[in-house]
C-alpha cells in the first residue's frame, strides 16, 4: 500500500531527479573481456550495483545475486550457511567461476565458492554471465561467471554503518579511503557479521535401541516422518545455526597517468559457525528438559540419549585473498595476479556441550595462485582480445583426534591425510568482427593444458603412517565459442551462440581416500565437458527492457560417486550425462524517473542419460519487484517463487525435503541528513515455513543506520 501511494504520488518528477533513474543498460566486461553495454553483447548478462545493494536488505553476495534470472539461492541459513547452494542454470558452484577483482574465490579443495570472503560493503558491482564461458575463462566457467568488482580508493571519504535484526543479527563496519595526491591513494575497511541464527536441524531417531532405560525416563518426543516418508521420532534440535565473521580489507593504488594504474588489494576473513542453545523436547516429571536419559518409543523399545545427540559442527574458515591489478588503457593491457589462501577450513565434532571432552576434526585448507594477462587490439572491423593465464591449486585434507573438541589446537593424533595439486596453463583469443552496422560475429578459442600431480594418502596401519603416491596425469582441452549477433536498430539485439566448456575434477574428487568412511581415490578422472547452444533477444521499448533466451546444455563424462564395490568402497567416476533445456525471460520497466519494476522467470528441465529428471534443479524460478527511488529515500517490494525440488515419492515440509518457496520482502531507507540514512526491512513477510534441505527462517526484521562522509 505504501509503494502504491508512492507510485501515484510520484508521477510528476522533476528533471533533476533523472540521475536516479534505473539504468536499463549498464556496462559489462565479463561477457567478452571488453567493455560493452549489457544490451549489446551476445550473451545473457546481469549487473548489480553498489547503490542497489545499499538500498536493499542485502548482507551477503549470494543474496545480492539471488534475485537475478536463472539463479537459485539454496542457502537458507544466510550468513551462517557454508553449503554450496548456489545454482546458475542448474549448475552448482564448482561449475560457476567466481572472481573477486580477477582472482577466483572458488576454493582449491572442492571448487565451492567462499562467499563470506568478501564484505558486501566493499562491492562496487557484481556481473553475472550465464552460459558457457570456458573460451575466455577456462575450467569451472560452465554454468557462468560471477565477477565481483570491489570499490577503488579514488577519492577521500568513507562510510560507517550498523544493522541489527531478528535472531540477534548484526552487520556493522567502517570503510575509508584517502587520496594522498594525484598518484597515490589507499583504502581500508572492516566488517563484523554475527547472528544467533535459527533452528536448522533436528535430533531424531528412527527406532528404539534398548529394552531397558539407561537413566531418567522422560516423555515428549514428536512423531513425524522425514522427506522419504520414513517414520522418525524427534527428540529436539542441536540449537540455532549461529556464526561470527570478521572481514578486513586494505587497498593501495598508484596512478602512473590518467589511463595507467596499478592497485594491490588484500582481504582477510575469519569465519566461525556453531550451534547455540540446544533444545530437548524430552522432559522429566517436573517439566525440566532432559539432555541425558531415556525415552520409550512406540516400537516398545527405549532410546537412550545423552548430550552427543544434541551437539553439532563447530566450524571455521580463515582466508586471505591477495590481488594485484595493472591496467594500461592507452595500450589496452590488463594484468591480474593473486593468491586465494584458505589457511584453515574445517569443523570438529564432539559429545559434550562445553566442548571440553574428546572429539574429532576434519581440516581442509587450500591455496590457489592465479595470473592472467590480456591485451586488446582494434583494427578495421575487428576487435581482438588475446592473452594467457596460469593457475595452481593445492589442498591437504587431514582428520585428527582432539583432546577438547572446541579447541582446534588440542590434536592428539592424526588418523588420515590426503593431498594433491593441479596446474593449468592456458592461452586464449577472441575476435569480434563487425560485418556491418547490423551484423557481428564473436569467435573465441582457448587452449588449456591441465596437470594433476603430487597426490598422496597417509593412513594409519598399526600406529604407523604409510604413504602412497597417486598417479600423475595431464591432458589438453580446447574450448571454442562462436556467436552471431544482429542489431537491426539501437534498441534491439538478437543472437545465437555455441560454446564448449569443461570442468576439471576437483582435488577432493581426485584424491579423496578414506576407506574407513567408504571412499577410495581415483586420480584417473577426466574433466566433465558441456556443449551449450543458446538463442537470445534483447529489446528496449522506450522505458521497458525485455531480455529473452533459450538454451540447451549437454554434459558428458559427468563425475558421480560409483556404487559400492565388493569391499563396500565408492569412488568418483566419469559415468553420467546430464541435459539441461531452459528459457529465461526478464522484463524491466521504468514508469517514471522514480518508480520502476522488474520480473524474471526461468524454466529448466534437467535429466540424466536415462531420461530421469534431476530433481535437485528447480524447474521454475520466478522473481519480481517494485522499486521507488528519490534523492532522499527509496523503498522496495520483492517476491520470489521457487518450485519444489522433491522427487515424486518424497514428502514436503519434512526433514531434508526441498520444498517450494514463496516469499515476499520489503524495505525502505530515508536520508534524514546529509550522508545519514536510516532504514528498515522485513524478509519473508508472510512468515512462510519451508525446508531447503535445512530448515529456513521465518519472518525477520532489520533496522539499519549509515553515515557517509
Amino acid at each position: 500500500m505504501v509503494l502504491g501511494a508512492l507510485a501515484f504520488g510520484g508521477l510528476g518528477v522533476s528533471a533533476a531527479d533523472a540521475a536516479y533513474m534505473y539504468d536499463l543498460e549498464p556496462v559489462t566486461v565479463t561477457a567478452t573481456r571488453v567493455e560493452e553495454k549489457v544490451g549489446k553483447v551476445p550473451a545473457s548478462v546481469s549487473v548489480v550495483t553498489a547503490e542497489q545493494i545499499q538500498q536493499k536488505n542485502i548482507r551477503t553476495l549470494t543474496e545480492a545475486i539471488g534475485q537475478l534470472p536463472g539463479v537459485y539461492n539454496g542457502r537458507p541459513q544466510g550468513m551462517s550457511d557454508v553449503g554450496s547452494g548456489i545454482q546458475v542454470r542448474g549448475f552448482g558452484e564448482s561449475n560457476v567461476l567466481v572472481l573477486y577483482d580477477g582472482i577466483p574465490i572458488n576454493n582449491g579443495y572442492d571448487g565451492g565458492a567462499n562467499w563470506s570472503t568478501v564484505s558486501i560493503n566493499d562491492v562496487q558491482k557484481i556481473e553475472l554471465l550465464r552460459g558457457a564461458a570456458s573460451s575466455l575463462y577456462g575450467g569451472r566457467a560452465v554454468g557462468g561467471v560471477v565477477n565481483i568488482v570491489s570499490k577503488n580508493p579514488d577519492k577521500t571519504g568513507g562510510r560507517v554503518y550498523a544493522e541489527y535484526g531478528s535472531n540477534k543479527t548484526w552487520r556493522r563496519g567502517v570503510s575509508a579511503s584517502y587520496k594522498v595526491d594525484d598518484k597515490w591513494s589507499f583504502g581500508v575497511g572492516y566488517e563484523n557479521r554475527r547472528t544467533d541464527g535459527y533452528k536448522k536441524k533436528l535430533t531424531y531417531t528412527k527406532k528404539g535401541k534398548s529394552k531397558t532405560p539407561s537413566g531418567t525416563v522422560g516423555t515428549g518426543f514428536e512423531a513425524t516422518e522425514n522427506y522419504a516418508g520414513v517414520p522418525i521420532y524427534v527428540l529436539g534440535y542441536p540449537g540455532k545455526g549461529a556464526s561470527k565473521d570478521n572481514t578486513y580489507n586494505f587497498k593501495l593504488k598508484y596512478n602512473f597517468s590518467d589511463n595507467k594504474s596499478m592497485i594491490y588489494r588484500y582481504t582477510h576473513d575469519n569465519y566461525k559457525y556453531f550451534a547455540k542453545g540446544p533444545v530437548s523436547f524430552i522432559h522429566d516429571a517436573d517439566g525440566h528438559q532432559l539432555f541425558e536419559g531415556s525415552v520409550l518409543l512406540p516400537d516398545g523399545k527405549y532410546y537412550n540419549f545423552d548430550e552427543s545427540d544434541f551437539t553439532d559442527y563447530y566450524g571455521r574458515r580463515k582466508s586471505d585473498v591477495h590481488a594485484f591489478t595493472y591496467r594500461d588503457d592507452d595500450h589496452k593491457i590488463l594484468f591480474n595476479a593473486g593468491l586465494t589462501n584458505i589457511k584453515d577450513s574445517g569443523y570438529s565434532t564432539g559429545s559434550d556441550f562445553a566442548g571440553k571432552g574428546p572429539g574429532s576434526d576434519a581440516r581442509y585448507p587450500s591455496k590457489s595462485y592465479k595470473a592472467d594477462f590480456q591485451k586488446t587490439w582494434e583494427f578495421g572491423r575487428n576487435t581482438l582480445v588475446g592473452g594467457f593465464d596460469i593457475q595452481r591449486d593445492s589442498m591437504i585434507y587431514t582428520k585428527r583426534k582432539l583432546a577438547h573438541w572446541h579447541d582446534w589446537n588440542s590434536g592428539t593424533s592424526r588418523t588420515l591425510q590426503v593431498g594433491g595439486k593441479n596446474l593449468v596453463m592456458a592461452a586464449f583469443v577472441q575476435d569480434k568482427y563487425q560485418f556491418n552496422d547490423q551484423w557481428g560475429m564473436y569467435a573465441g578459442l582457448r587452449f588449456d593444458h591441465y596437470k594433476k600431480y603430487d597426490g598422496f594418502f597417509k593412513g594409519v596401519d598399526h600406529k604407523k603412517y604409510t604413504e602412497v603416491t597417486e598417479e600423475d596425469k595431464d591432458y589438453n582441452e580446447l574450448s571454442p565459442k562462436l556467436a552471431f549477433e544482429y542489431k537491426p536498430d539501437d534498441a534491439s539485439t538478437y543472437y545465437i551462440s555455441y560454446g564448449h566448456s569443461f570442468k576439471a575434477p576437483s582435488l577432493y574428487q581426485l584424491y579423496r581416500h578414506d576407506p574407513s568412511y567408504g571412499y577410495v581415490a581415483n586420480p584417473g578422472l577426466d574433466p566433465e565437458t558441456t556443449n551449450t547452444f543458446e538463442i537470445g533477444a534483447k529489446k528496449t521499448f522506450d522505458r521497458t527492457q525485455v531480455n529473452f533466451d533459450v538454451y540447451h546444455a549437454k554434459t558428458k563424462d559427468m563425475i558421480i560417486a560409483s556404487a559400492k564395490d565388493a569391499e563396500g568402497h565408492r569412488k568418483y567416476i566419469n559415468e553420467d550425462e546430464a541435459t539441461r533445456d531452459g528459457m529465461e525471460l526478464e522484463v524491466r520497466h521504468q514508469f517514471n524517473d522514480a518508480l520502476s519494476a522488474y520480473a524474471n522467470y526461468a524454466w529448466e528441465r534437467a535429466h540424466d542419460k536415462e531420461g530421469k529428471r534431476l530433481y535437485s534443479i528447480p524447474q521454475h524460478v520466478f522473481h519480481a519487484g517494485v522499486e521507488y527511488q528519490k534523492p532522499e529515500w527509496n523503498a522496495y517490494l520483492e517476491a520470489q517463487y521457487i518450485s519444489s525440488r522433491n522427487a515424486r515419492d518424497e514428502v514436503a515440509h519434512r526433514l531434508y525435503s526441498e520444498d517450494a518457496v514463496y516469499t515476499i520482502n520489503l524495505g525502505a531507507n530515508y536520508q534524514f541528513a546529509k550522508g545519514a540514512t536510516i532504514g528498515f526491512a522485513i524478509n519473508n513477510l508472510l512468515d512462510r515455513d519451508y525446508w531447503a534441505w535445512q530448515y529456513a527462517d521465518g519472518r525477520t526484521y532489520t533496522v539499519k543506520l549509515s553515515y557517509e562522509f
